[in-house]
């Protein structure tokens, strides 16, 4: 008698415990995903309609309880790769809040199968193109003398002086807001007997040459871009100007000369 008692007792207690969660995962459901989009070309305003209409359809009617912030943006980047999400939240019970906005593609290298890489700024890869094309029209930045790979879609591009390439794109895009504006393309080369060199092409005509860039990648760009935005409007469609180290420390910026 004893035993069926508690037999009876367990399952009723699991009865009440299934109800409850029936209860609950009727209260903590999506019913509603909200995004705040922010885009920069026609083709990402279309993506962004399409995405708002896939990710309804995606969480809507699943626990809130249970869903991992950390899944909905990999469901958005992986979809998405011109995308990033800034941010990602639960306001419980029923509403899934997403801020996306999208990468700004910037840079473009050729990869072996003669496709362009195309990155945002900061070295971020986004998709093969048949063409170094941008979305919000004209060409990337063409990056040449890099041996870069790309890890996968939304991983930064890998390989030497990847790091301080991007490190001083960033200064680029803090000054200009979108360093395709002034920089046509950016040469790594070794030719130099201290070590290597960045060579840019900006828009105008003029090329900086930026010596041993794997030292103060920053501090350098910061003074190549006061040099250059020094420079009269006939100066900067001519002639080259260097940033190169000093011995004992430092560097030193020269004057703007018409050749090598």
């Amino acid at each position: 008698m004893k035993k069926k008692v508690l037999i009876l007792t367990g399952i009723a207690a699991a009865l009440l415990i299934a109800v409850i969660a029936a209860a609950l995962n009727a209260v903590f459901t999506v019913a509603r995903v909200e995004v705040r989009f922010s885009t920069c070309s026609e083709r990402g305003e279309s993506e962004a309609v399409l995405m708002q209409s896939e990710l309804g359809e995606y969480f809507v009617g699943k626990s809130s309880t249970f869903l991992k912030v950390e899944d909905v943006r990999a469901a958005v980047e992986a979809s998405y790769p011109a995308f990033r999400v800034v941010s990602a939240e639960k306001h419980l019970p029923r509403t899934v809040s997403l801020t996306v906005e999208e990468r700004r593609e910037t840079y473009a290298f050729r990869r072996e199968n003669g496709l362009f890489a195309i990155l945002d700024e900061e070295g971020v890869y986004l998709y093969d193109s048949e063409q170094n094309i941008n979305r919000r029209g004209g060409e990337n930045i063409l990056l040449e003398g890099f041996a870069l790979s790309v890890p996968g879609s939304g991983k930064i591009a890998e390989g030497s002086y990847a790091e301080e390439l991007f490190a001083m794109g960033r200064v680029l895009t803090e000054t200009f807001g979108d360093a395709r504006a002034n920089v046509v393309s950016v040469t790594l080369s070794s030719e130099y007997e201290m070590g290597a060199y960045f060579l840019l092409e900006m828009r105008e005509g003029v090329t900086v040459q930026i010596f041993t860039p794997e030292n103060e990648p920053e501090d350098k760009a910061r003074a190549a871009l006061e040099k250059y935005l020094s420079l009269s409007e006939t100066e900067k469609t001519y002639g080259f100007f260097d940033i190169i180290d000093r011995i004992g420390g430092g560097f030193t910026v020269s004057e703007h000369r018409a050749s090598l």
